[in-house]
């Protein structure tokens, strides 16, 4: 009987536990010690709330992060759509003096509109690459050759940059699966990314070496480090450097968060270290030994 009126103690001591969590306190939590039947529903209770509050969390993060980027992608369209209306709205006033004054108002124009198509654009590749990780076509192929590859495409440029491009990969063949297409981007990415921000920088490797488990790839200049307080965010969307958030260079702020979204797809990480002597974009890839 003392047992049977103990256990029915315990039922509503939960009970009690309960309505409180059910008046909307998910921040509490049952911290009862009770028999083991009714200890099962107590932790069970517990790993929901627990779950929930973790859900809860991730919708308030992804609508700021929605709420961020319609900030930002007005904040980067405003800008150039303002200057685009206003030069064509001087021509549309004849508030020119002469055909060069009316062609210099259409140049800026035409150039601040290209600036918006690089946005749109980029806008674009990143939402669908954030949302195709079952579209990847899979090809076997020679990592060693792809970064020969970028190192004759890009060679022209970093000539004209006074940058020497220096391939290293280990061993001579590294074979592996993956879409050439998307990786294309990512390394295409980086080294632009290199020559825009690397300044004084006179070397560009390209690296590859397979292990057991991974390849990993660096993609490294001699230029100027980043910031500290920078390497963290440089992978977050629309993220810049340059406190004046400039389009001198031409940069979106979505290009590295491209990168990692197209080898985040591939099973693979990336990240950046920075020092005086090196900045290098560091990916590993799992080894994924293309079937013979």
């Amino acid at each position: 009987m003392m047992i049977k009126s103990y256990r029915q103690f315990e039922v509503y001591k939960v009970e009690a536990e309960l309505i409180q969590i059910a008046a909307g306190d998910l921040n509490h939590k049952i911290n009862l010690k009770v028999n083991k039947r009714l200890q099962s529903v107590v932790d069970s209770v517990n790993l929901l709330v627990s779950n929930t509050n973790k859900h809860i969390a991730e919708q308030k993060k992804s609508e700021k992060s929605k709420d961020e980027l319609i900030a930002n992608v007005s904040h980067d369209l405003r800008t150039p759509l303002t200057s685009v209306i206003g030069y064509l709205g001087l021509i549309e006033s004849n508030n020119y003096s002469d055909l060069d004054q009316i062609l210099k108002y259409a140049h800026v124009a035409y150039k601040k509109s290209l600036e918006m198509q690089n946005l749109v654009n980029s806008l674009f590749e990143y939402a669908n690459v954030e949302h195709a990780t079952s579209t990847l076509n899979l090809t076997q192929f020679d990592m060693a050759q792809m970064l020969d590859q970028l190192s004759a495409d890009f060679e022209l440029e970093a000539n004209r940059r006074g940058m020497e491009i220096i391939v290293n990969t280990k061993p001579n063949k590294i074979e592996m699966l993956g879409d050439t297409e998307k990786l294309g981007r990512v390394f295409n990415n980086l080294i632009t990314n290199a020559f825009k921000y690397g300044k004084g920088a006179t070397h560009l490797w390209l690296e590859a070496e397979k292990t057991s488990k991974e390849v990993i790839i660096q993609i490294a200049n001699n230029g100027q480090p980043i910031p500290k307080d920078s390497l963290s965010h440089l992978f977050d969307r629309f993220y810049r450097v340059e406190d004046s958030r400039s389009k001198e260079t031409g940069g979106t702020g979505l290009g590295l968060a491209i990168a990692k979204s197209m080898v985040k797809v591939h099973g693979g990480t990336i990240a950046v270290t920075s020092n005086e002597e090196r900045t290098a974009f560091i990916i590993h890839f799992p080894n994924s030994e293309p079937k013979k």
